[in-house]
């Protein structure tokens, strides 16, 4: 059984584990460690998630089974357009249902929101999968250097009030 909680500041160790894990599963054979390293230095450093998880304007969810724990988002609101910036499960707790329900969690948390937006790698096709069973629709395609890196984004959307 998995629950939803809140991070607290003392999550951010946690965090970061998960992310790495995941970041190496995902992207460990397409990009090169110092691209990673890149990646954690500015994104999953622990000051750089306390920041976001102290910010009253994020929502942090995390997923836990029992302690562990298995995956995690992150998303704020500007406007009436829901921005989701993570949403991470640890590989061996994928194709659990673990996925859809911080999806879930995430869109309830913002009442009133008309749609979702999130950006996914090209080279991540399980991502890709996931948000288009969703009900998400590519918008368009967007570049993002990290290091000497180009990575190639599509930009998701799901319409949440017609």
């Amino acid at each position: 059984m998995f629950q939803i909680v809140d991070a607290v500041s003392g999550d951010a160790a946690g965090i970061q584990r998960l992310l790495r894990e995941t970041w190496q599963d995902t992207y460990g054979d397409h990009l090169s460690q110092k691209t990673l390293e890149e990646v954690y230095k500015q994104f999953q450093s622990i000051e750089f998630l306390t920041r976001q998880i102290e910010n009253p304007s994020f929502y942090f969810p995390l997923a836990k089974a029992g302690d562990e724990l298995v995956g995690l988002s992150t998303a704020l609101m500007p406007e009436d357009t829901i921005v989701m910036f993570r949403l991470y499960v640890s590989p061996q707790y994928q194709r659990k249902g673990i996925g859809a329900l911080l999806l879930k969690n995430v869109i309830e948390h913002f009442q009133g929101a008309k749609k979702i937006q999130l950006h996914v790698e090209v080279m991540n096709p399980k991502a890709q999968w996931f948000y288009k069973k969703h009900g998400f629709k590519e918008i368009k395609r967007e570049q993002e250097k990290i290091g000497n890196e180009v990575l190639e984004l599509i930009l998701m959307e799901k319409q949440l009030i017609q």
